[in-house]
């Protein structure tokens, strides 16, 4: 800023022309302290060889600091160069993976539309409608919007900063030096415009090393968008694959509530007309009351999971009310479940792949939060060096004191070096902090490693649990189907009670239900295998 009573004498480009040919102002007088000048200015009245004689001033002046400070310049380069330094590179921890073929097979590779192997277009439709619309995402592009702009405030550092100044002021001594008698105890006012200029020169690469760690950060929520995107598919497939296996529990334990009513209706006939018992009939009401009371609790479950997809989604408030629109499911006869419209088991390999995995946006992202970590310590330990700052002053000045005319043009540079010298801990504790940070970072991305190896390895499990599951569960099925048979056959015959036949299809529904749990989890244990190889990204 421009001190209105005291501007440096010393960098004054003076223009003698007299008032009315700038005819910039009225001048009053001037006061003279020692080397500084004070100047007062009142009013601006334009004329047409205004610019001409700013434009010959802006030439003087830039050449004087051209010839001036041409060795200075020269010294600041050699200085630059000379104490430039090299900080250490950042460098992967180590990291204990397992061992890799000496003659390894076809990299595995995953789609990015993992989900479109499920063969189902419902599913497709909404994991698009979900990358569109889903709030989580919507925040996680607003995380990478954020660390981009502080991109750009951490780069901004590395240029020049140009900041205009305007300045007015009055000043009234009542001192003869340098005054004329008229001028004794008057009031002088003094108005400045001009442009400041500021500059840290980066020797020693601490806002490289900032800007860098921005870098990081930024490039670090765009793997975390991926990661976001990725978890919002898978859980919007599994919770597709939730609805339509509660779809087919419903459909299934409807069935068979509709049989159990019409066995019931015939028991209770046969015991009216004196050819069967009490007991029959008591028996089947009893089974068809207890699966009619399943329906209501799997269609609460099928509303709850409805309201979750439609949440994952996007849907707006109003659409939130509104069912999903999904194929409608129908078991044919023979069928253990209602197979009609659902999601497809996809062919998925068995394989765990290290670089597959080191790319996974969670693990990438953790990883560049390291990077950021190393490049925030560079930058706290490149505080213990003195930062150098160069600075320039320059604009026109007027003022209504008589000893200067029209409106001459002033400079002012400066280079400033400051370093600590003590500081109450303060740089060290920085130090301290951002390599806490760092290793904090080291854990996390460690840690992130470790987990994305487990999951690989728990979905294999879990496939192939669910597979051996629903095979072992859909041989059960058969044989209970073929127990029911046999059981009327000889409720028919008089050898058993109908209550053997009421257990056997009781026991063949609990094992229709326990056949949709286990593809279910087929289903949902090969998105998750998608998810833990990341997903295709």
């Amino acid at each position: 800023m421009i001190d209105p009573v005291g501007v440096s004498g010393n960098f004054f480009a003076l223009n003698r022309a007299p008032a009315a040919n700038l005819g910039i102002g009225v001048i009053s007088g001037i006061t003279r302290q020692g080397s500084y000048l004070d100047i007062a200015f009142t009013r601006l009245q334009w004329r047409p060889d205004f610019l001409r004689i700013v434009r010959g001033s802006v030439r003087r002046c830039f050449s004087q600091l051209h010839s001036r400070f041409r060795p200075f310049l020269i010294l600041l380069s050699l200085a630059s160069a000379s104490c430039s330094t090299t900080w250490p590179e950042y460098e992967r921890p180590p990291l204990d993976l397992p061992a890799v073929p000496a003659e390894p097979a076809k990299p595995l590779s995953i789609d990015r539309q993992w989900w479109k192997a499920f063969e189902d277009p419902a599913l497709n439709a909404l994991v698009d409608e979900a990358l569109l619309h889903n709030w989580d995402l919507a925040k996680a592009a607003a995380n990478v919007a954020e660390a981009k702009a502080a991109v750009a405030t951490a780069k901004s550092l590395l240029s020049p900063r140009v900041d205009g100044v305007i300045n007015a002021g009055s000043s009234q001594r009542q001192l003869t030096l340098g005054k004329s008698e008229k001028e004794f105890d008057d009031v002088v006012s003094t108005g400045a415009i001009g442009a400041a200029v500021s500059w840290e020169i980066d020797l020693w690469d601490r806002i490289r090393q900032m800007n860098d760690a921005a870098l990081a950060r930024f490039a670090a929520t765009e793997h975390a968008r991926n990661a976001t995107t990725l978890s919002i598919s898978t859980l919007v497939a599994d919770t597709w694959f939730q609805l339509r296996i509660l779809d087919a529990k419903l459909v299934v334990t409807r069935a068979a509530a509709a049989n159990l009513k019409s066995v019931t209706e015939l028991e209770f006939r046969r015991w009216k007309a004196e050819v069967g018992t009490e007991l029959a009939y008591i028996q089947s009401l009893a089974e068809f009351k207890a699966t009619e009371a399943r329906v209501p609790v799997i269609e609460e479950a099928v509303s709850q999971t409805e309201l979750a997809l439609k949440l994952l989604v996007g849907r707006s408030p109003r659409a939130i009310g509104e069912p999903v629109p999904r194929p409608s499911l129908q078991k044919r006869q023979g069928e253990d479940l209602p197979e009609g419209s659902m999601p497809t088991v996809p062919q998925t390999p068995r394989e765990v792949d290290s670089i597959l995995l080191l790319r996974r946006p969670d693990v990438a992202s953790a990883e560049l939060l390291l990077v950021a970590a190393h490049a925030d310590v560079n930058s706290a330990r490149a505080e213990f060096y003195p930062r150098l700052t160069l600075s320039l002053l320059a604009g026109f000045v007027a003022s209504t004191s008589s000893a200067i005319s029209g409106m001459p043009l002033f400079w002012e540079a400066s280079a400033g070096l400051i370093g600590p010298i003590f500081d109450g801990g303060l740089v060290q504790s920085k130090v301290d902090s951002a390599e806490a940070r760092q290793q904090k970072a080291l854990a996390h991305y460690q840690y992130t490693v470790s987990l994305a190896f487990r999951e690989v390895y728990q979905s294999l499990v879990q496939m192939d649990a669910g597979d051996r599951q629903f095979k072992s569960i859909q041989e059960e099925l058969t044989v209970r189907k073929r127990s029911i048979v046999l059981a009327e056959k000889s409720y028919d015959a008089g050898r058993t009670s109908k209550f053997e036949v009421l257990s056997e299809t009781v026991k063949a529904l609990n094992s229709a239900l326990l056949l949709a749990d286990a593809r279910f989890n087929q289903l949902s244990a090969r998105s998750q295998y998608y998810k833990a190889l990341g997903g295709g990204f």
